[in-house]
């Protein structure tokens, strides 16, 4: 083992160069790509277990196995361990970054979290939305069907409204159904402490806004939270990090 103090040295320097990688990869999710409750309701964890564990361990580890100085081809084992270690990261980093969210649509009573590999958002008529804000996140109101014979197409021919671009319309102009589907402060009656103190510091530090109104956002996954939106300047207040259904 006359080797080992210099292995050390390859595998903690290794460690820390894959460690600061991998965190600034982590601060591009979770602030970037995946903000707030966002990171939660799309499992984005759930892909990350998999993908730090190789670049951050397993790559160092091969360099504490493979790393003898003097070893002749030394500098190739290294360079197949970084390309292999850097080709994980960038094919996972893709997916990733391929599924974040881009906007909201509402879809019956609940905004709906929209990914930006989605095809049907080239097909959405944006000069309707020309007098809407176009930063993140982009919101849409789904047109459900129009009378008893379109509904009965839609169920036969399982056609989903939401992937119809031509079905996207502002919130704006269709509020009042929006207003119809939203709960109130007033009545939410959290069952558990955890909700009952989030709850109870949401309702302090806003007492003075007369204007909220809470929603549903449901993730990919079906996982979902709580839009608090102002109903009057249409902009996202804050997110809380409970669903309204699970009262």
């Amino acid at each position: 083992m006359k080797h080992l103090p210099a292995k050390l040295k390859a595998f903690s320097i290794h460690l820390i160069l894959s460690g600061l990688i991998i965190g600034a990869f982590l601060v591009a999710v979770t602030q970037l790509w995946y903000p707030g409750v966002l990171f939660e309701i799309e499992d984005v964890w759930e892909g990350l277990q998999i993908l730090i564990p190789v670049d951050a361990i397993l790559g160092p580890l091969l360099t504490l196995v493979l790393f003898v100085p003097g070893k002749k081809g030394l500098m190739l084992d290294l360079s197949v361990i970084a390309l292999l270690q850097l080709g994980a990261l960038s094919y996972g980093g893709y997916t990733i970054y391929q599924q974040r969210p881009i906007g909201y649509v509402f879809v019956v009573d609940r905004f709906e979290v929209v990914v930006a590999s989605e095809s049907f958002i080239a097909d959405i008529p944006m000069e309707r939305f020309k007098d809407e804000p176009q930063g993140f996140p982009f919101m849409s109101y789904v047109e459900m069907a129009r009378s008893a014979e379109e509904r009965s197409k839609s169920i036969t021919s399982g056609v989903n409204f939401k992937n119809v671009g031509e079905r996207h319309y502002t919130i704006r102009d269709n509020l009042d159904e929006i207003l119809a589907n939203s709960t109130q402060l007033a009545d939410l009656k959290p069952k558990t402490k955890e909700h009952r103190l989030l709850l109870e510091d949401f309702i302090e530090r806003n007492k003075n806004s007369k204007n909220l109104i809470l929603l549903p956002l449901q993730g990919t996954t079906y996982k979902t939270s709580t839009i608090v939106l102002n109903k009057e300047t249409l902009v996202i207040q804050e997110y809380l990090p409970f669903s309204i259904w699970d009262w």
